[in-house]
């Protein structure tokens, strides 16, 4: 875990602005002060610790900071001149964590300390001071950088979560409208059908009585008039009724419910349906889904399954498929593996005309699990 407030070791420092910024001024300081104190002037020091900069800037490993800085320390033990760009070494050293330099610069002074000048090493060892401190707040910032960024992702990754989950919600919450609501048209159904019903019934029974009895012929066709428009009354509630009930059934709700009935293995449910499909549509797939879960649960060894509801312009396609590797018994396959309703159970057979009642089409396969395909068109 990272702690918070403090840099923490990485194996890649990245090359930014500041640390070429760093270099350059270390370098210029450097050069400058090798002008000044040194008679004679020589380019390779010079172009040497260009290219191992360059390399270690380019090339961002810490095996080549340490090589090229070690290199860089021995080459200065036989060469006074190579000692005035110690700092620029030592920068890239200490920014890739390799403090060991820090003791290892007092070898050339020792090794030239009669050669070279008072004032030149007085402003190296400044000059090292320097690339100490550029090294630590450069590491600070890219420090600083990196938390930043990772707050920044962070931040986004809960955001995005967060949306996430706000849209589950609204999406539970209007499928528990949607369901209360059909609830409460079954409820307000089965309470007409209950209390309306039964005393309509009940008063039709009770007219039918009066007229068999009554022999005044104005007060019997009076009853019969009563009797006609009770009939018809009655016809009407059972209209509504039929309609409400109609209307509280909702294939998604419905085949959740039969997937939570059903304990066998997990279900996996994707419903890709735009609209709502027609009743007998409804009806149909409902009827499909409950008998391909009832042959999985008595003839496979399926682990899990899955359904899926697709809707084309103009069709209505329902899929249901489990990976149960026991071939299926009494299953009547053509030489292309396609089902023929031929000779098989009782429970295929009814699959088949329900669904050719509406002019759709089933599929059914055998292979790398059971598969059955119900294509039902839209008009039916």
């Amino acid at each position: 875990m990272m702690e918070r407030g403090k840099p923490q070791p990485h194996s890649m420092m990245p090359v930014s602005a500041n640390t070429l910024f760093d270099k350059l001024v270390l370098f210029l300081c450097c050069l400058a002060v090798y002008f000044l104190v040194t008679a004679d002037f020589s380019y390779v020091p010079v172009l040497v610790v260009v290219t191992f900069s360059a390399f270690n800037a380019y090339f961002e490993k810490r095996i080549l900071v340490r090589v090229t800085a070690g290199a860089y320390l021995i080459a200065s033990l036989f060469i006074p001149d190579w000692f005035y760009f110690i700092p620029v070494m030592m920068y890239d050293a200490l920014l890739w964590e390799s403090p060991w330099i820090l003791p290892l610069i007092i070898m050339p002074v020792i090794s030239h300390g009669n050669v070279l000048p008072v004032m030149g090493m007085v402003c190296i060892a400044i000059f090292i001071g320097m690339a100490w401190f550029m090294q630590w707040r450069t590491s600070r910032l890219i420090h600083l950088e990196r938390e930043y960024r990772r707050l920044r992702d962070t931040a986004k990754e809960m955001l995005l979560e967060l949306e996430a989950k706000n849209k589950e919600l609204l999406e539970k919450q209007d499928y528990e409208i949607n369901l209360a609501t059909l609830s409460e048209r079954n409820r307000i159904a089965r309470d007409i059908h209950d209390n309306i019903g039964h005393v309509l019934s009940s008063t039709l029974l009770q007219v039918g009585a009066l007229l068999a009895i009554c022999q005044d012929g104005a007060i019997k066709e009076g009853l019969m008039t009563l009797k006609e428009t009770l009939s018809g009354g009655m016809d009407s509630i059972r209209q509504s009724i039929h309609n409400l009930h109609d209307a509280s059934i909702d294939l998604h709700a419905e085949i959740y419910r039969i997937i939570r009935e059903f304990a066998f293995c997990p279900v996996h449910f994707t419903d890709d349906l735009v609209n709502r499909p027609p009743l007998p549509v409804t009806y149909c797939q409902l009827s499909v889904v409950k008998e391909a879960l009832s042959n999985i649960a008595k003839h496979s060894d399926a682990t899990e399954a899955r359904i899926i509801l697709r809707e084309h312009p103009a069709l209505c396609q329902l899929i249901i498929r489990d990976n149960g590797s026991k071939p299926a018994q009494g299953l009547n396959l053509a030489a292309d593996g396609e089902w023929q309703p031929g000779n098989s159970g009782m429970g295929l057979k009814n699959i088949h005309e329900r669904v050719a009642k509406l002019k759709g089409t089933v599929r059914i396969r055998n292979e790398k699990g059971f598969e059955i395909f119900v294509s039902i068109p839209k008009e039916s």
